[in-house]
């Protein structure tokens, strides 16, 4: 019997799975809270202690292989995601010369003294044809728009390369030479994603030399195998294999959806993603085109509404209970919300609501709404119906742009992220509005499991993504 480990360098956790190779179960488990934000830095800023997370991530992969023991020894390869948006400065010795930056840093929206922000400037600049290129389109956070800024102000330290931070802890293990997956590569928006290289004419646009870039590689391909340092530090057998890691989106697709002819992805955590899978690309205002491990792309549209939105609610609700009665809730509202929202149906009483409460990444401006109040149906249980019916609509709304860009055969939904699973009611509005049926994978970690089934497919433990169906089951 042999194993595969899977890690996850996410935003707020950081996760190490170890996957039994036949059955593809999840069999140890080990994660830890990213706690390397700086909360210091200006508003706007969203800077982290790159050392820090290497350090966390090291830690959770020593964690886990304590917990296989002896079992230990059978581990046949690595494979990594992490968060795809963002990025950290590195010298010659993979040493981080700057914080890393991900997607919530705001710097891009910042406006100069004529109230015109840089990614309107920048997007000016790369002209109409960057979202055909690109499969995105600018956007502040990430890397493209955040190299710039460096360059710009003089922040780019001579000799440095830009690296993904899953990228990042993949060369370290291995002490090997930065190289990033298509499937994070693209994240960057500086990628032609139709040849797989750096885009020469973006990058002299924005003012970015390609020398800070990493190479493109692909997740067929090994970062190296992890060094006696590491092993001593983490317990790992020396000489195992660390193949590229791919993007988190892509990750999770891999580790929830077993046929991605026939299947849609709806991942809810804070934020939310509707995914499929195209062969070919796409074009729509809403949508990224991302490229797929293996080839192909992932249709994706991002974060319009999530947990986040479900959350504000509940803030709402909370506030009413401290300022208006003075009572200091000792608990969560969120099981009661469900609760209530379960025995109605809003769009019957005419209530309807947007749940946009950070607007969209095509119009951050726009702010959720509730619209239809009556007397009647102006209530808690009403009110929070109509938001997990907004949030299914807009779900819906993306599906709409995907199915515009020519894919066929969805028949089915896997519903992934805590913010599905956790939510009966929300899966049931999902159910209502797609007419579809909503599946949820038994396993919970789809990220590092997708990142397990990379390594599997590198070792020839399995032969494909045909083949690594066989890992997903469902509830």
């Amino acid at each position: 019997m042999s194993y595969l480990l899977g890690i996850d360098i996410g935003t707020t956790t950081i996760t190490s799975v170890a996957v039994d190779a036949d059955s593809g179960q999840i069999v140890e488990l080990a994660t830890t809270s990213n706690d390397a934000r700086h909360n210091d830095r200006p508003k706007g800023r969203s800077e982290w202690d790159a050392n820090r997370i290497i350090s966390q991530a090291i830690e959770c992969v020593k964690n886990v292989v304590a917990l296989l023991g002896p079992r230990a020894k059978q581990i046949a390869g690595i494979g990594m995601t992490g968060q795809q948006h963002g990025m950290v400065l590195v010298d010659k010795h993979l040493s981080p010369v700057s914080p890393y930056i991900n997607w919530q840093d705001q710097r891009g929206n910042e406006p100069n003294a004529q109230g015109i922000s840089l990614i309107e400037t920048l997007a000016e600049r790369l002209g109409d044809d960057q979202y055909e290129k690109h499969g995105c389109y600018l956007r502040t956070g990430f890397m493209n728009v955040t190299l710039h800024w460096l360059t710009a102000n003089d922040q780019l330290p001579v000799g440095s390369r830009a690296a993904f931070i899953m990228d990042l802890v993949a060369s370290r293990l291995c002490h090997a030479p930065l190289v990033s997956d298509p499937t994070a590569a693209g994240s960057a928006g500086l990628l032609n994603i139709h040849t797989n290289r750096w885009d020469s004419d973006a990058l002299k646009e924005l003012n970015i030399p390609i020398s800070v870039l990493p190479e493109v590689s692909s997740v067929r391909d090994q970062v190296g195998t992890v060094t006696n340092d590491i092993a001593m530090m983490t317990g790992l057998p020396a000489g195992i294999p660390v193949f590229v890691p791919i993007g988190d989106n892509q990750a999770s697709f891999l580790g929830s959806v077993a046929d991605r002819h026939k299947q849609l992805s709806i991942n809810v955590g804070t934020g939310g993603q509707v995914s499929a899978y195209s062969a070919t690309t796409g074009q729509h205002e809403s949508l990224e085109v991302r490229p797929f491990p293996y080839g192909g792309f992932l249709l994706a549209n991002v974060g319009a509404c999530g947990g986040r939105s479900f959350a504000a609610l509940e803030d709402f609700f909370q506030a009413v209970a401290r300022d208006i009665f003075g009572i200091q809730p000792e608990r969560s509202a969120y099981e009661r919300m469900k609760e209530l929202a379960d025995k109605t149906i809003a769009s019957d009483t005419g209530l309807t609501c947007s749940p946009l409460f950070t607007g969209t990444r095509q119009d951050p401006s726009q702010r959720a709404s509730w619209s239809g109040l009556s007397p009647e149906n102006f209530t808690p249980a009403l009110m929070t119906r109509a938001l997990l019916e907004g949030m299914a609509d807009t779900f819906h709304e993306g599906f709409a742009a995907i199915l515009s860009c020519g894919v066929q055969g969805i028949t089915e939904i896997v519903g992934a992220g805590n913010g599905i699973r956790e939510n009966a009611v929300l899966q049931q509005c999902i159910e209502t509005t797609f007419n579809m049926q909503v599946r949820k994978p038994l396993q919970r970690e789809e990220a590092t499991l997708g990142a397990a089934i990379t390594a599997a497919i590198g070792c020839g433990i399995l032969k494909d993504l045909s083949d690594s169906s066989r890992w997903i089951q469902y509830e």
